[in-house]
């Protein structure tokens, strides 16, 4: 039986060998039955979150299998999905990430917004409800998303066929002051980056 100590050595040393990428090691001690859930007291950081930050995608394919919980935030409010820039390993945390943007043609630079959505609860109410809680519009304002260039996303199937990093527009109804946009436009540079978790805390 394993002391208090030794038990938070083996935890570090499990987040080490995801970092690392040594699938042998993590194996092996995951079977000893070292915690794939625990975090660093400082950075709240899962063996999870450094594999995914360092694009081991058969660590992280492992590490899902024997349990890791996928929304285990940092203490920054990152989950795993946000730090991996690894499509495949996008898709084994069963993330879909998307770039938003409200549709403005008297703009020069109109910069897309990265949104997160569980492909389990892939649908058009919860893309509305996503992408206005991140750009701060009122659903009721948007007449509808584009996917860019020309084409209108209405049904859940629409938007299960989007692919990761798609660019989206919300066009909204606007008067003639276009004050829908200048409201929803001050809002970006005041919000937190969006995700599941996080955004109970915050919002």
């Amino acid at each position: 039986m394993t002391t208090f100590i030794e038990e938070k050595e083996l935890q570090e040393r499990l987040r080490e060998a995801a970092a690392l990428g040594d699938i042998g090691e993590v194996q092996r001690l995951v079977e000893f039955g070292v915690n794939v859930n625990s975090q660093n007291e400082i950075n709240g950081w899962t063996c999870l979150h450094w594999a995914c930050k360092r694009n081991h995608a058969q660590v992280v394919s492992y590490l899902i299998e024997s349990g890791a919980d996928k929304e285990i935030l940092t203490s920054k409010g990152e989950m795993p999905a946000q730090l991996t820039s690894k499509r495949e390993i996008r898709k084994t945390l069963g993330e879909l990430v998307l770039k938003v943007r409200i549709q403005n043609l008297s703009l020069r630079e109109n910069d897309f917004i990265e949104i997160e959505l569980d492909r389990q609860e892939l649908t058009y109410k919860e893309l509305l409800r996503v992408s206005c809680s991140e750009l701060g519009v009122n659903p009721e304002h948007v007449e509808k998303i584009r996917k860019l260039p020309n084409t209108v996303l209405r049904k859940d199937k629409d938007v299960a066929r989007l692919q990761d990093f798609q660019e989206l527009e919300l066009v909204l109804i606007i008067n003639d002051n276009n004050f829908l946009f200048r409201n929803a436009a001050s809002t970006l540079t005041e919000r937190p980056c969006y995700n599941k978790k996080a955004s109970k805390l915050t919002y």
